[in-house]
């Protein structure tokens, strides 16, 4: 079977593998009163395949929220109660207010044929192999009830999947897919620079290293506190700053995906992982003064999570790691993004916050740094990742 598969692989090499490459530049500000996003894109898309371009395929995920004829819509109404929970999440979302262009020319764009959270933009001239393109667009984004990984609880911000964003383009062609309740992601990998914009009392976790400087040594300070005391009650407040809002900006390399998580309530916690080659990561976690108890753990969960999986896949890859605690009335268990996760676990027990935060963590190595099709190959990292979460349990725990 090693051989086969080494065969395999060494046959795939020999037909020169690439990945198209995309660098993203987002403004973003929050609206806590009406929950909305105003945003604004700046993309370069770099060609690597062989082929010309015509037009590229770009998610409109939000837009999976609007009406009960989206994929999204169809699939949780099949539930048995899926009538119940459309019900529920009173505020739909959507996103418009595009007008994409290049190099100050707007672009024309198609509707997908079936799914109105997919668009074809029609580029100026054909995309040639090696060169790249610049495509911009202003969006707004209205955030729907919390449901299925994005949207807002109160003034409680999950944000996920809330840019206009280019589908793969790889060997086997375009992959542009709805978004789905049950079925995850496949996305370009690149870079990102993002400045959010929000009300100067909320506390904010995302994929990426926060560049603000004053913010970053704050929530360090505050993180470190609340860790050496130990306590899920007595917790450093933070500092709110003078002004009205305040600009966060987030960068981050060699990633498919960008999430962020506001609070006003956040209790922060922080400490430093030396990894085994020396290299020192920053350890986050964010969760509610009211949440799960068992949260004042949560740095130690994160760390004993990341070093087992790297000892057994590799180190981890990215300068920080973090999670999120999510809305009490959620039983999803979490979901993972680049960098952070959220973890939705209100009544979970000691040992099942430990399991639950490594699962979600331990995306990060084949979701995030190997970042198959999900769609088509679920158990490459669904069920590759829950072995090796069981395996972490039954280590750490003893269990027979």
């Amino acid at each position: 079977m090693l051989a086969a598969c080494l065969f395999s692989l060494m046959g795939f090499a020999q037909e020169g593998y690439w990945q198209q490459e995309v660098s993203y530049a987002l403004n973003v500000a929050l609206n806590d009163k009406d929950h909305t996003l105003k945003g604004a894109l700046d993309l370069e898309y770099t060609n690597h395949s062989p082929d010309k371009l015509d037009f590229i395929w770009f998610h409109l995920w939000p837009n999976a929220y609007k009406n009960e004829n989206t994929a999204f819509a169809k699939q949780i109404l099949r539930d048995k109660e899926g009538k119940k929970r459309w019900k529920e999440m009173k505020d739909k979302g959507f996103i418009d207010s595009l007008n994409f262009s290049a190099n100050g020319q707007k672009l024309r764009t198609e509707a997908h044929p079936e799914y109105i959270d997919v668009v074809k933009v029609l580029l100026p001239a054909a995309l040639a192999p090696g060169q790249k393109i610049k495509i911009s667009t202003p969006f707004y984004v209205k955030l729907p009830t919390y449901n299925s990984r994005s949207g807002h609880d109160g003034q409680s911000y999950m944000v996920a999947q809330w840019y206009p964003k280019p589908a793969v383009y790889d060997r086997k062609g375009w992959h542009p897919m709805p978004y789905l309740d049950q079925g995850e992601f496949y996305s370009e990998f690149g870079k990102f620079k993002v400045n959010i914009t929000v009300p100067s009392n909320y506390i904010v976790g995302a994929t990426g290293i926060l560049q603000n400087a004053d913010e970053l040594k704050q929530y360090k300070e505050i993180g470190s506190k609340n860790v050496a005391a130990a306590s899920p009650k007595n917790v450093m407040p933070y500092a709110v700053p003078a002004s009205p809002t305040k600009t966060l900006t987030y960068t981050a390399e060699n990633v498919h995906d960008f999430a962020w998580f506001a609070n006003k309530n956040f209790v922060i916690r922080y400490d430093t992982m030396q990894l085994a080659s020396g290299r020192v990561v920053d350890v986050f976690s964010y969760h509610h003064p009211d949440g799960n108890k068992h949260w004042v753990n949560s740095i130690n969960y994160i760390e004993s999570g990341a070093r087992a999986y790297s000892d057994w896949l590799g180190e981890y890859a990215y300068p920080t790691v973090q999670a999120v605690e999510g809305p009490k009335n959620d039983m999803s268990g979490g979901m993972e993004y680049p960098m952070i996760t959220l973890i939705t676990s209100p009544t979970a027990t000691v040992e099942m916050l430990d399991a639950v935060i490594t699962h979600e963590v331990g995306h990060n190595w084949l979701y995030g740094m190997l970042a198959t099709n999900e769609r088509e190959h679920a158990w490459m990292d669904e069920g590759i990742n829950t072995y090796l979460q069981f395996r972490y349990e039954a280590e750490k725990y003893k269990y027979n």
